[in-house]
């Protein structure tokens, strides 16, 4: 009678455990993800504002490494190849087939992409998160303010993708000087960087930290020192 009970019990936990396993494994959320450079579509000066693109995506995936093993980013240098290989590049926008193309050929388990768009001195930046496996929606967020706070909107949309993705993000440390100009030279060293035009690139990233020293972590992330 008494190994009955306790076999009872011991049936009990394994029920229990098992049913945990259950609901852990459907609410696992994908760890490795790739960011795609953000469509521009900008109103005042578009071509000013262009470099942007690539370089939001490229400071998301530096402040988003903040968060230590919990999430893996897929390496800017694959995506720009990526990109090539599917031509985004020519149309400069990325839909959500595009994305999830993308998405599969990265190995990604989810993929962000959006959009940005300044006018006059304000900035919006709308962004999506998709689980490349089920084209299940993650996130779909946007955030405003002055273009001359950039990077702290781009702080605010980082921790708005860690949230989504349940990982914690170490926050980012410095004070920024506000100027969205820093965030177009540093952009604009990225393009350097990929043309192979270093002398260039350390240029522009030099013009980025004497305008704004809180990128210096996204320009050593670049490997433009910092």
């Amino acid at each position: 009678m008494k190994h009955a009970k306790l076999e009872g019990i011991f049936l009990f936990f394994v029920l229990v455990l098992i049913l945990i396993g259950n609901v852990h494994a459907e609410t696992v959320t994908p760890t490795t993800l790739a960011i795609l450079p953000f469509e521009n579509n900008s109103i005042t000066e578009p071509d000013k504002y262009a470099p942007l693109s690539k370089g939001l995506a490229a400071m998301l995936i530096t402040d988003l490494k903040k968060t230590g093993t919990s999430l893996i980013l897929i390496e800017r240098g694959k995506i720009q190849a990526i990109i090539k290989e599917i031509a985004l590049g020519q149309t400069g926008s990325v839909d959500k087939s595009t994305a999830m193309k993308a998405g599969k050929i990265l190995g990604a388990q989810s993929i962000a992409f959006g959009s940005f768009m300044v006018l006059g001195k304000n900035v919006r930046i709308d962004t999506r998160i998709v689980k490349v496996e089920t084209s299940e929606l993650i996130m779909s967020e946007g955030i405003d303010g002055s273009a001359d706070n950039f990077i702290t909107l781009e702080r605010e949309l980082a921790q708005k993708i860690a949230d989504s993705l349940k990982v914690a993000l170490k926050p980012s440390t410095g004070k920024s000087k506000s100027d969205i100009n820093a965030a177009i030279y540093f952009s604009q060293g990225l393009d350097a960087l990929d043309r192979g035009d270093t002398a260039e690139a350390k240029r522009l990233f030099d013009k980025c930290i004497k305008l704004d020293s809180a990128y210096k972590d996204q320009v050593a992330e670049a490997g433009g020192q910092g």
